[in-house]
């Protein structure tokens, strides 16, 4: 072994502030695995690859290979990592100590504290039990552990961003934490936390480009080892490369399907580059361990034995492409026409996205690498510039931008560069001498999700004020760290960037909104929509609120497949198009256009004329807007498959090779805006003013590259010049605001023109605007007061969401003025989601007596949301104001009950005199309070004191219904003796009510012991309608589940029952532990003719729970078999000719209902939602897909579509598809989607008593129910193109 190469000890001494300290020397062996643990700072550090090469350098010879691993991860802490955190990753990876031992960890290289510190000195104590906790583990498998500092936090350079240097008070204390620890488990301490001279940062926390080697340097001279300049760039490289295929193994896009809900399919081989993605995936260990032999032999002095990566991906392209057919297969409204602006002779292969700068040349996204890097291989997707040089409508000059991106499905223009976003990073792309040619490339922030590389950040859009918003889908999770803290979202959502002050918010946090966003749009005045992949078009604006309580936000368009959505107006247009929006449907190869109506404080959304139709299978619009000439661009994906769950990666059918960008438009002129670039500020300013969009938009970005003080003075001549009594007038002072809001200029005189707007669209963007600025106003609130109450709903929607963006006590007690006005569905979820977020501020303050409410609705309607506990006195004395709508005192209600004492079950249940207000007595609302009582007995069985009974006997003889009918719930619910009577009598009186009798029944089941079993038997002889007895047999089937079998199945055989009935009559009785085998038995022992067979399929089918045995035992009642035909690609082909040369896809429409199939799947929007929508399927999937998931439906489970069957502690079988949320996660519990009804169950561990993988809800063999014709005929209608 040579001699370290090690800095001379007297060099190691400390001779003043800013000179370095000395650490521990550390010493390397033969076979050492160096592992790195850390937030962004570490990650950027290790990813750069200098202080591996130092190490490598020292230490790596002919007799000694030491290796490195990254584990760090971005805005990882000592509380969670994200190697362990990521969802499904512990099932592939394992958990956080046998991830340590997965790779061999014997050094440990450790920086925390840095984000920790900005939670202040009050969770110091947690960092150090979380910290040493985590060195425990770590201590366990490696020899030597090194904990390194943060560095300082700095100030940031711009004063928009927070003053992240003041937090260097609580980093202090964190440090000597770290140090003390460091004592502790015998570590070497490497302490970087003293004062520079020199920035290293730009936001106060980050190190900048070309920084992160300088800290490389410091603790590689802090561990003794030679830190000077890169003297062997050979080596160096090779440590990059090694760390790139690292990553790409360690950290892999679309894990999901390695080892998350995808990881189960089953893809078609087909030669060597034809394989499934694991086994690709597995490709990269022997790849990483070549590239460290280079490394060695590189350090050990020897020949340099290159890269030596793989052959490149072969890329396939459709031989059939022919742009002369596609473009004959369009069809547009009268007076559009269509050309091809642009296609793969100018670059695009596969493009994804387009905008445009302000001298209208429009940048394309476009990628090859897409589904996933080819193992080995660097990707290399690129922007394209694409210039229309003599406006002809088609792209002249074609330059390339960028290149080296790995998929980027996010692409902007500001700020006088480019944003990108591609995998886990933000990026920012900037031209610095004019070429069209990015010179430098800045990470802007990283750390967001790659689970699902369709799904990564996407669809970049500004806001008119300049924020920048993106979507992210559920099959990724982000944790980023910015300056304002880590900020997190987790599976689908959205991010609302404000670049200059560097604030990441996180909208719609677990899956509340769509699942797979892809386009976001605003209206003429700021309001905002979005479209998903998977789920429709919705309101966006109520959702921006960055709150984590979960909170499902509607949609108001219907599902589909959507994909890039633009504003459609300007003189290009004609006027009956004017405001509505275009959306691209690749799903079903067209561009549907919708328009929007005002309800309340949203909108109705009404599908018009779609602007084109396409009969070409490869026609995949996934970006549409309207460009500065007026015309409407469409991104053409161009490819017969959609998405890489559904085809193995490599399939020569991903067509890798094509792309098109169409243009359609009108025969009227053309608009011409000017270069924005290069024109006066002036200019630019006036543009505010145009008719179109598109040259607003544009002229925002032109006046980012300006001086603030230029464009401020600027925006105020041109206000100043407008004439009040001119049409458009409000909109121009909205266009100001807003621009100005762009740059971050607070301009409090235009905010308040706008917020005395007599256009409610200017007062409610003004609202919005006092939220956003409320940190640099005076007095915001008082500024909120009015718009809380003003007379227009959508101006009230903004002012509460305002008033959430103001950490203030104060600021839910004017949010709460809105319970005063009519609230529709949008206030009411906005408001909701405000008493959330604000809780941490107001909560405190109520509590302590400092905040007060002017009203007792205000109050009420508050603590009603945020819950009981503590707040329940506070509760009580709201429940009687006259002021309380019934709404909000019923959840008053349900909140003193659910958290009340025994005196509290007392009066607000027993005592009817708290339901007499003035003269009147509230009848349903007392039923209401004995039916609470009574489902909460399960959980908390909390009763009243002293004699209560004789006034539940009396409550179960009410006259009033509903009283009597949660009486005699309660009475069974408490197994109350003295009310046993008036149970009996009430179920067997034929002369009472449903309601009443249906909750006797329900009593009866509840009494313990099971009591009441033989009651429930005997009304089994009693004469009862059709919905009695189905109450009455799930009533029976908690206690006596192989009677309630029996008489449910003779029920199922009844004619009158309705598909409904039965589909909840089967989905109660599969309720219980041994209901499949007992269902099963009682069908196989009854004599069923054809149609009643053929009834219940269809229900079995419809709840999701059609075992293989009982549609087994079905199968032979209707005299057919229920295996399948054994799996074979040639039996595959030879169905799908069948289907093309003998099958008819109307009559296989016919039969898609006759096998119920309906029942499951939706086409068109009708059907059932158990299974995947299959509207456009000919159109996504191959016609041997088809075949092969519709008679094998086992071997590929559609994501989001995996079976789980919950058995309770309690005997009940819950089945559903699972889910992962963030309660779900954190408490270890199970979530469930219920595929009938598609609410979503959460399961705590402890009420959980086992959990079993089901195969599909669609069970094989349903095909064997037809006949060669038929079946050939039902091929024929799924693998149909047509779109309507």
């Amino acid at each position: 072994m040579r001699l370290f190469l090690l800095v001379p000890l007297l060099s190691l001494v400390c001779l003043n502030h800013g000179v370095l300290l000395a650490s521990e020397k550390i010493q390397l062996e033969d076979g050492d695995v160096v592992a790195f643990l850390g937030g962004t700072n570490m990650v950027r550090s290790v990813r750069g690859g200098a202080l591996e090469y130092y190490l490598t350098n020292a230490f790596v010879d002919s007799q000694t290979e030491v290796r490195f691993r990254d584990l760090s991860w971005e805005a990882d802490t000592v509380y969670r990592l994200g190697t362990v955190k990521e969802r499904w990753r512990p099932d592939g990876f394992g958990n956080r100590l046998e991830q340590f031992r997965r790779v061999g960890m014997t050094v440990a290289m450790m920086q925390f504290g840095q984000m920790e510190s900005m939670d202040g000195l009050d969770r110091l104590q947690d960092f150090e039990e979380h910290y040493r906790t985590l060195l425990k583990e770590v201590a366990q498998q490696a020899r030597r552990i090194v904990l390194i500092t943060p560095i300082p936090f700095e100030k940031p350079k711009s004063p928009l961003i927070p003053d992240v240097s003041l937090h260097n008070v609580a980093l202090a204390e964190y440090v000597k934490v770290s140090e003390r620890l460091a004592k502790e488990f015998d570590a070497i301490f490497v302490d970087l936390f003293f004062d520079r001279e020199k920035q290293r940062t730009g936001n106060g926390v980050h190190t900048l480009g070309g920084h992160e080697i300088i800290t490389d340097r410091e603790i590689a001279f802090k561990l003794g080892v030679i830190s000077g300049e890169i003297e062997k760039p050979a080596l160096f490289n090779a440590v990059q490369e090694k760390q790139r295929l690292w990553y790409d193994y360690w950290r892999p896009a679309n894990w999901k399907l390695l080892y998350g809900d995808d990881s189960r399919r089953e893809f078609t081989r087909g030669g060597d580059t034809y394989i499934p993605f694991r086994e690709e995936w597995q490709k990269l260990v022997p790849l990483v361990a070549r590239a460290e032999e280079r490394i060695f032999a590189i350090a050990r002095g020897e020949k340099d034995p290159g890269n030596n990566r793989p052959t490149p991906e072969k890329l396939y392209g459709d031989p059939k492409a022919d742009i002369q057919a596609e473009l004959e297969s369009f069809v547009v409204p009268d007076g559009f026409e269509v050309n091809l602006f642009a296609s793969e002779e100018q670059g695009l292969t596969s493009p994804l996205n387009l905008r445009w700068d302000p001298s209208g040349r429009m940048y394309v996204t476009v990628t090859t690498t897409y589904p996933h890097v080819y193992p080995g291989d660097i990707p290399n997707d690129k922007v394209i510039v694409l210039e229309d040089l003599d406006q002809d409508g088609r792209a002249d000059k074609s330059t390339v931008f960028a290149e080296g991106l790995n998929i980027p499905t996010g692409i902007e223009w500001g700020d006088g560069g480019v944003y990108i976003g591609q995998n886990t990073e933000m990026l920012f792309l900037r031209d610095e001498d004019g070429d069209l040619q990015a010179d430098s490339k800045r990470v802007l922030l990283g750390g967001f999700g790659n689970g699902d590389s369709h799904q990564t950040i996407n669809s970049f859009v500004w806001s008119p004020d300049g924020e920048l918003y993106f979507g992210q889908g559920d099959g990724c999770e982000s944790r980023v760290e910015t300056p304002w803290g880590n900020s997190e979202l987790y599976q689908a959502g959205f991010y609302r960037l404000r670049p200059r002050r560097q604030q990441l918010d996180p909208l719609l946090d677990d899956f509340m909104g769509p699942g797979n966003p892809w386009g976001v749009a605003f209206d003429r005045w700021g309001q905002i929509f979005c479209v998903d992949g998977a789920g429709g078009v919705t309101f966006l604006s109520p959702g921006q609120i960055p709150v984590h309580h979960r909170r499902r936000l509607g949609r108001i368009g219907d599902p589909g497949g959507y994909c890039g959505i633009g504003l459609l107006d300007g003189r290009h247009l004609p006027a009956e198009y004017q405001g509505h929006f275009v959306v691209g449907d690749f799903k079903q190869n067209r561009i549907k256009r919708f328009s929007l109506e005002d309800r309340g404080s949203g909108f109705q959304l009404n599908w018009e004329e779609p602007l084109l139709t396409s009969s070409h299978r490869n026609f995949r619009p996934v970006d549409v807007k309207v460009g500065p000439d007026g015309a409407v661009y469409v991104v053409d994906w161009y490819n017969p498959i959609t998405c890489h769950q559904d085809d193995a990666y490599r399939h020569p059918d991903r067509d890798k090779a094509h792309g098109r960008i169409w243009r359609i438009s009108t025969k009227r002129n053309i608009t011409f805006p000017p270069d924005l670039l290069k024109a006066r500020v002036d200019e630019v300013v006036a543009s505010l003013a145009s008719p179109e969009h598109v040259t607003r938009y544009l002229a925002k970005r032109a006046l980012t590259v300006r001086e603030d003080a230029e464009v401020s003075l600027a925006i105020h001549r041109w206000v100043n010049s407008l004439d009040p009594a001119q049409v458009g007038y409000s909109h121009n002072l909205f266009e100001a605001l807003s621009a100005l809001a762009t740059l971050e200029i607070v301009d409090r005189g235009l905010l308040r023109k706008n917020l005395v707007s007599p256009d409610s669209n200017a007062r409610a963007f003004a609202a919005r605007m006092v939220g956003r600025w409320s940190d640099r106003l005076d007095s915001p609130l008082t500024l909120l007061t009015p718009m809380v109450s003003d007379p227009h709903p959508r101006v009230r929607l903004e002012a509460v969401i305002a008033c959430a963006a103001i950490p203030s006590p104060q600021s839910i007690a004017v949010a709460a003025k809105v319970v005063h006005d009519e609230k529709d569905g949008w206030i009411d979820y906005a408001f909701r989601q405000a008493v959330r977020y604000l809780s941490p501020v107001w909560r405190p303050a109520f509590e302590n007596g400092n905040l007060q409410f002017e009203n007792a609705a205000e109050l009420a309607a508050v603590l009603s949301e945020s819950g009981g506990g503590e707040l329940v006195d506070s509760l009580k004395k709201s429940f009687d104001s006259p002021s309380l709508d019934s709404e909000t005192r019923l959840e008053v209600l349900t909140n003193i009950l659910s958290a009340g004492d025994p005196k509290d079950i007392y009066k607000f249940a027993l005592n009817s005199k708290t339901f007499e207000f003035g003269d009147e007595y509230d009848v349903k609302l007392h039923g209401k309070a004995l039916q609470i009582v009574a489902d909460n007995a399960k959980y908390r069985d909390v009763r009243p004191e002293g004699d209560w009974q004789p006034r539940l006997i009396e409550l179960a003889d009410s006259p009033y219904v509903g009283v009597r009918a949660g009486a005699i719930l309660l009475a069974g619910a408490w197994d109350v003796d003295a009310c046993k009577s008036q149970i009996y009598s009430a179920a067997e009186d034929v002369g009472a009510t449903d309601q009443v009798r249906i909750a006797a029944f329900q009593a009866l089941a509840l009494l313990e012991q099971g009591k009441g079993r033989d009651g429930l038997l005997k009304l089994l002889d009693a004469s009862l309608s059709i919905g009695l007895r189905m109450e009455l047999i799930a009533a029976l089937a908690d206690l006596d589940s192989a009677r309630a079998m029996e008489a449910g199945v003779e029920l199922l055989q009844v004619s009158e029952m309705d598909d409904e009935s039965r589909q909840r009559l089967l989905s109660t009785l599969l309720q219980h532990r041994g209901a499949n085998q007992q269902l099963t038995l009682e069908i196989q022992q009854r004599e069923l003719n054809r149609k009643q067979a053929e009834q219940l399929l269809a229900a079995l089918l419809s709840t999701g729970r059609a075992e293989q045995q009982l549609l087994s035992v079905l199968a032979s009642k209707l005299g057919v078999s229920s295996k399948p035909p054994k799996f074979s690609e040639p039996l595959v082909r030879s169905l799908k000719q069948q289907a093309i040369t003998d099958g008819d896809a109307k009559r296989g429409a016919v039969v898609f209902k006759a096998v119920a199939c309906t029942s499951c799947h939706r086409v068109k929007g009708q059907g059932g939602s158990i299974g995947p929508n299959l509207t456009g399927l000919g159109t996504t999937l191959s016609g041997e897909r088809i075949i092969e998931e519709l008679i094998w439906p086992n071997r590929q489970v559609k994501e989001g579509f995996t079976s789980l069957r919950v058995i309770t502690q309690d005997g009940k079988i819950l089945q559903g598809y699972e889910r992962k949320t963030k309660q779900s996660e954190a408490e270890g519990g199970v979530a469930l989607l219920d595929p009938l009804t598609q609410t979503l169950m959460v399961l705590n561990a402890d009420d959980i008593d086992t959990v079993q993988k089901s195969p599909s809800v669609m069970p094989e063999g349903l095909t064997n129910l037809l006949t060669a014709q038929q079946l050939s005929d039902l091929i024929a209608f799924l693998m149909r193109r047509d779109a309507e």
